[in-house]
């Protein structure tokens, strides 16, 4: 296995004990789905609130919405209109947001270049992509905080929100600089589609499950 998604690993969590062997050896042979949990689907609108926080404005988002509504002709198939509607409703849920209350006070965005984005959990290769991580100072400390968009047409679950916010931990625990600090409630995955929001800082407090590493544990040993 060259390397597994949160996706895919929750696609295989919903598989049954029969068809997760066949599972696992279909995705070590194939590219992911870009339609179904991310990937190109829903670069549109996940670009654009990447570049929301980059620059803590709504504007990305006002002009992406101006060139989505730019595209609509109608020569366009119903599936692509569909991609751009639902590209769309997502753009339009945070037109007017604040995403300072996403943020802490004075952040820095840090380059994700030269950062790890495949990392080995249990001897699996996951790869974890959030949209942007940023350091900031509290208390005399220099932390590290990072937010990851996420979108998938049939929704997510708590649970399932939170292998993003462990994977996004140990991103960030694996690409830290030695003087810094990971802050949990800066250790954020929102849901775009859902409009639901959960930190690191919800699986410390057993309020969303941790179970990434044990899922991780099982595909181990299935593989």
């Amino acid at each position: 296995m060259k390397k597994i998604s949160i996706n895919n690993i929750i696609k295989f969590r919903l598989k049954s004990d029969k068809s997760q062997k066949g599972f696992l050896s279909t995705i070590s042979k194939e590219v992911e789905i870009k339609s179904e949990g991310g990937g190109n689907y829903w670069v549109r609108s996940l670009s654009a609130m990447n570049n929301a926080i980059r620059l803590n404005s709504t504007e990305p988002i006002k002009d992406k919405i101006t060139e989505l509504l730019g595209l609509f002709v109608p020569s366009l198939t119903n599936q692509t209109k569909d991609m751009y509607q639902r590209n769309l409703n997502i753009l339009y849920n945070y037109e007017d947001f604040d995403f300072s209350i996403w943020l802490p006070k004075n952040y820095e965005i840090i380059s994700k270049t030269n950062k790890k984005s495949i990392i080995y959990i249990e001897t699996i290769p996951v790869q974890i992509t959030p949209s942007q991580i940023y350091s900031f100072e509290k208390d005399g400390k220099q932390y590290v905080g990072a937010i990851w968009f996420v979108a998938k047409l049939e929704g997510y679950n708590l649970a399932e929100l939170g292998m993003f916010a462990e994977a996004l931990f140990i991103y960030l625990a694996n690409n830290l600089d030695q003087n810094s600090y990971i802050f949990p409630q800066n250790c954020l995955v929102i849901d775009v589609l859902g409009k639901q929001e959960i930190s690191y800082q919800d699986l410390i407090d057993d309020k969303v499950p941790a179970i990434l590493t044990s899922t991780l544990k099982l595909i181990k040993n299935i593989k």
